[in-house]
């Protein structure tokens, strides 16, 4: 084998550094029998070996390295100075008679002369029209010149800005030049096997001009274009007006341009046989390769080439892919975990919800095998996107066809959760006669063994209650410390057991408040009452005994206490939180035991309770404090008025609303309205209820977690004890099973902090639809998105409470935020059970996120406080401080042309 020359044959067996980028895949459609032009490359010691003949290499690695990349002029006086040396040289006599065999016994035949540079058409850089290609050239002498030219094209301006570009070395650049016999083609062009423009890894782009594709390369042409599906026979023409061609120039070396005659050019240069033909051609090379592929082509007397082919180097977002759409939405589930959420939260909430809605599916007597076949929709009921926690819509949906009547369930469902934008991906299944009876069973017992948990709510809400109180009164937070790591992750374990492994009464009670809450809804239309929504509300309002109001109740009692004893209310109102508990164990052992109780029994339900990462009144009472402080400043605010506050809308409606269903729907109706009711009002309370025991196992685990954190950073895995909520609970879990795929767990810390730093500075939609994978090619856009107005003078939401406010906005977002209310207007994005102790100093509550039955509209219906909720845009429009005047019937908000003075006077 010539070292300076090698064949088509002969090139296969040569690497890469060798014969460049373009030759190699020349070499590999030559091997594998592809209609390739006969062709020959002049290597890469051949290029080496000119550039030595008169020294000159050394030097032009001189002129390279005084490149400055920041200067374009310098890559240009370099680029200009290097390629006119090695125009002006000889060509080395070795290589003339390397040409000169290629070129023997074949007069008359014309050649390409193209480059093929080491690190051109690879993977990453294609160099496509980077450096000069050479064409129809004839004889010795034209070859030899249009070897020199393209040799010198290595080093050309538009070469080494492109390397630059894409970061590719500028040192020791090595072409080889390729020698292929010229196809005179009728009709040239490029293909893509993957589309350049959609995206589309199914559809081939095919790009053809009359004459030699130069002159697409080029841009001098116009084209024809054509999407073919690869596996299926649509195509899509775009047919040009085609002007200009180019064809072998007169003289013979290169091209000119011509016009195209008029009948041709509107003509298709590819007929329906030629596009599959080339098409199929084009499949063949990229499932070898198994990669898509960017290939020259050229056609004639109806014969296909294939003149070169590339890796396909960059595509843009595949904006075809329409194949498993996700619903995302957090309009519910926001309230739980507000805001950006940690690793270590996410993962364990992840768990839970398998964990429970596996033991759902068995309590609806589903059998395992069935269950084990729905594992993906288990495992997969929320998903996490830029650190936000959303449910997956799609999933929700098909957990509800194992319930009878799915279009009912759906749409109760959709309305417990707040869901403004229901989705139809998920319908009921249309089944034959023999599906349905085969069916029927696995719904008959989902049905009455709902209904039978139904009826036994009160007692079942008891046991749990129960069980639960037990397991956390065996629950000893102050000897965490003494146990190693692995018997903490063995006690998170146990809970997993004893706690999370019987939770299904919650979940049946939810069922329970969804489906009364959707025949309330439905008793109320068929009835023919007016408003029917905000009627639903007041009806709902004024249960007693409800535990997301306990602690608010809890903190007015302590407010009657300090009210009797005026210089421990002072030492309170004015006094610092950071060492106030410390202070009133010596001024007031009574008030202090008042308080070390209030964090013992709801010290966890803060702001963000349910996520792991969320400072409690155990690490910092200070919260508590400031809330009582905001309570001692309304005098008329106290324990016994609201009380007496908490029922006076409810019977009014009922009242007016009881008679009205009569009237409409009979006496017996109105009796089974009343049940619904009732139904409804159990529900909710038991919901709420329930919701203290799930606030306090977050805690019991944020407790182990915590004391974990605390001894890797004490031993060094971590480098801070808060550190261990960057992890995820697998982790933890793998770590500890031996199973750890990663333990230097401090970069992986770094790299997640790092992420999720740039997620708090935005807010994705509550609602939002991806195709495919979620985290590739997908925009987190609200399907109905429209332009915030923030110059809109009224703002419209859900109405839950009713009353008019006047009032000034007050924004807060967290406990760092000021929270003195003193009757302003709470206006925020979202609220868990942790905002209540806020809510009865304010004069009306507006709530960007949530629902009817959402918790902040729950407890201020129970608070007897205005509200409005649902209001898109509402805390970017809206301004701390400015006046509003709000109904919380209508639920519309409008602004005051003025700032109020003084306190909100409430006119309801």
């Amino acid at each position: 084998m010539n070292a300076l020359i090698a064949s088509s044959h002969e090139a296969g067996f040569l690497p890469l550094t060798e014969i460049g980028g373009k030759a190699s895949n020349l070499a590999w459609l030559s091997d594998n029998a592809f209609p390739v032009p006969a062709w020959s490359v002049l290597t890469v010691s051949a290029f080496r070996q000119q550039l030595r003949s008169e020294g000159i290499d050394a030097w032009i690695e001189q002129c390279i390295a005084r490149i400055d990349s920041k200067d374009p002029a310098s890559v240009a006086d370099a680029a200009s100075r290097i390629q006119d040396r090695i125009l002006a040289m000889p060509l080395d006599a070795e290589i003339r008679v390397a040409i000169a065999d290629v070129i023997a016994g074949r007069e008359g035949v014309r050649f390409a002369v193209r480059s093929s540079v080491v690190d051109e058409d690879g993977d990453a850089a294609s160099f496509a029209g980077q450096m000069d290609s050479q064409l129809y050239c004839l004889g010795q002498e034209a070859i030899e010149k249009a070897v020199l030219v393209v040799m010198a094209s290595a080093f050309n301006e538009r070469a080494l800005i492109y390397r630059l570009h894409r970061g590719v070395s500028l040192e020791h650049i090595q072409a080889a030049v390729i020698l292929q016999e010229m196809v005179d083609s009728d009709v040239a062009g490029v293909m893509f096997t993957a589309h350049p423009v959609t995206g589309s890894r199914r559809h081939a782009l095919i790009s053809g001009t009359w004459g030699c594709g130069e002159g697409i390369v080029s841009g001098l042409c116009v084209a024809d274009e054509f999407t073919v599906e690869l596996d299926g026979s649509t195509i899509d023409s775009t047919i040009q007006e085609k002007d200009t061609y180019l064809v072998m120039h007169d003289g013979g070396h290169g091209t000119v341009e011509r016009e195209v005659e008029e009948r041709r050019r509107l003509q298709p240069v590819l007929t329906t046989e030629q596009i599959i033909a080339l098409r199929d051609l084009g499949k063949q090379v990229a499932n070898l390769k198994r990669f898509p592929q960017d290939i020259e082509w050229a056609l004639k007397d109806g014969e296909l080439y294939l003149l070169q082919t590339r890796p396909v180097t960059s595509l843009p977002a595949n904006t075809s892919v329409k194949a498993h759409p996700l619903v995302w939405d957090n309009s519910n589930i926001q309230e739980s975990y507000c805001g950006v959420t940690t690793p270590l939260t996410f993962s364990f909430a992840q768990r839970a919800y398998t964990t429970v809605y596996t033991q759902t599916l068995r309590v609806l007597g589903v059998r395992e095998e069935v269950i084990e076949a729905h594992r993906g929709m288990l495992e997969n009921m929320l998903a996490f996107v830029r650190g936000r926690i959303y449910y997956n819509i799609n999933n929700w949906y098909r957990g509800l066809l194992f319930l009878p009547s799915f279009s009912t369930n759906k749409e109760d469902l959709e309305r417990m959760m707040g869901l403004q934008d229901p989705v139809d991906m998920i319908q009921d299944q249309t089944l034959t006669f023999i599906e349905k009876l085969k069916r029927l069973p696995q719904l008959l017992r989902a049905l009455i063994r709902m209904l039978s948990g139904f009826r036994k709510m009160p007692l079942m809400v008891a046991d749990f209650r129960q069980h639960f109180e037990n397991t956390y009164q065996d629950f000893d937070r102050s000897t965490l410390h003494t146990r190693s790591p692995g018997e903490l992750i063995r006690l998170a374990r146990h809970l997993d057991k004893v706690l999370l492994d019987n939770w299904t009464t919650p979940i049946i009670n939810d069922f329970y408040v969804m489906m009364s809450n959707g025949k309330l809804h439905r008793f109320l239309v068929k009835a023919g009452i007016s408003d029917p929504g905000i009627i639903q509300n007041n009806l709902l309002s004024g249960e007693a005994e409800i535990e997301s109001t306990e602690p608010t109740k809890m903190l007015l009692g302590m407010c009657d206490y300090l009210r009797e004893r005026p210089s421990l209310r002072r030492l309170v109102v004015n006094g610092d939180n950071q060492d106030m508990l410390k202070r009133l164990r010596h001024a007031d052992p009574n008030f202090h035991a008042l308080c070390q109780e209030y964090i013992e029994r709801y010290g966890d339900r803060v702001m963000g309770e349910l996520k792991l990462e969320s400072i409690t009144l155990r690490q910092d009472p200070g919260f508590m404090f400031s809330v009582l402080r905001n309570f001692l400043s309304r005098d008329d605010l106290t324990l016994e008025a609201l009380n007496n506050r908490e029922s006076a809308l409810r019977h009014e409606t009922e009242n007016t609303i009881f008679p009205q269903v009569e009237a409409a729907l009979g006496r017996r109706q109105r009796r089974k309205f009343e049940n619904v009711l009732q139904q409804c009002r159990s529900a909710i309370k038991h919901r709420e209820n329930m919701r203290l025991a799930r606030t306090r196992t977050f805690a019991l685990y944020r407790d182990i977690f915590i004391e974990i954190g605390n001894q890797l950073a004490f031993y060094g895995n971590l480098d801070a004890p808060r550190d261990i909520f960057w992890l995820t609970v697998d982790e933890l879990y793998a770590w500890n099973d031996g199973r750890a795929v990663q333990t230097d767990w401090k970069p992986l810390v770094a790299a997640r902090q790092a992420e999720y730093q740039g997620y708090h500075d935005e807010e994705p939609p509550h609602h939002f639809i991806t195709h495919d994978v979620p985290y590739l090619h997908n925009e987190y856009r609200y399907p109905h998105e429209q332009t915030i107005d923030e110059d809109a003078s009224t703002l419209r939401g859900i109405g839950c409470y009713p009353g008019v406010v006047e009032g000034n906005i007050r924004l807060i977002f967290s406990p760092d935020d000021e929270l003195n209310l003193n009757g302003q207007i709470l206006c925020t994005v979202r609220t868990d059970p942790g905002w209540a102790p806020l809510f009865p100093t304010a004069g009306g509550l507006l709530v960007e996120r949530g629902s009817t039955l959402s918790h902040s509209a729950v407890v201020a219906r129970e608070l007897g406080i205005p509200a409005v909720v649902g209001v898109p845009g509402l805390t970017a429009i809206l301004k701390d401080g400015e006046a509003v005047r709000m109904d919380g019937a209508a639920g519309t908000i409008h602004r005051c042309a003025s700032e109020l003075s003084g306190e909100a006077d409430d006119a309801a």
